[in-house]
């Protein structure tokens, strides 16, 4: 189990090492019975690979789930943050003259990476769509509109309709907002809506 908290630049961190720091949700589980740990990711951004270190709570007791205090701009398990992917996404659902491929080039030098693939993009779009659409919907509602439109879950290389299905939804979502702000701007912009939909959702944007 994720719990978000509010992070900070990563390229405030020293030595390259962001560590999580939450003194008032980690004395709330130690004071509850659970033992600290810490769990590391790797994540890249400008030229850099980060380690961020994150408390991790667990309690031998039967049924009760280990928390990870994670930042907000943490995708467990994906090599950038969460900034990027909402930006690549932006990006592309907002600009009909641009495919995958120059999104995803706009993207890597904008946020000085390494490498940025256009498949890394279309796999993000296709998540994203996928948890804005089943929290916005009831299990019955979501099945009624797959059955509806024909298609089955997303997966595999979509085809021409369903890309155009999945940009047009993500543009009235994000709007282009992202796509027309400095970096600063569209990390904080990011962190703030990651924060948001966890408050109301329970569930990480991706």
């Amino acid at each position: 189990m994720f719990i978000l908290t509010q992070g900070a630049w990563l390229n405030t961190s020293n030595d390259n090492i962001y560590r999580i720091q939450d003194e008032e949700l980690e004395k709330q589980y130690l004071d509850a019975g659970y033992q600290r740990c810490e769990r590391s990711y790797k994540v890249k951004e400008q030229h850099k690979e980060f380690t961020v270190i994150c408390p991790e709570f667990r309690n031998d007791t039967k049924d009760v789930p280990t928390i990870v205090i994670i930042p907000d701009f943490l995708v467990p398990g994906r090599p950038y943050p969460v900034y990027v992917y909402l930006y690549a996404i932006d990006l592309y659902s907002s600009a009909p003259e641009k495919g995958q491929r120059q999104a995803a080039e706009e993207t890597r030098k904008f946020f000085g990476l390494t490498t940025f693939a256009h498949t890394t993009l279309g796999r993000a779009l296709k998540e994203f769509i996928r948890i804005i659409n089943e929290c916005a919907m009831t299990p019955d509602e979501s099945s009624a509109e797959t059955a509806a439109s024909g298609e089955t879950k997303l997966s595999g290389f979509p085809t021409v309709r369903a890309t155009e299905r999945l940009r047009k939804q993500a543009a009235e979502f994000l709007h282009g907002v992202l796509a027309r702000t400095g970096l600063q701007q569209v990390i904080t912009a990011c962190c703030g809506l990651t924060r948001r939909w966890f408050i109301e959702y329970g569930h990480l944007l991706l």
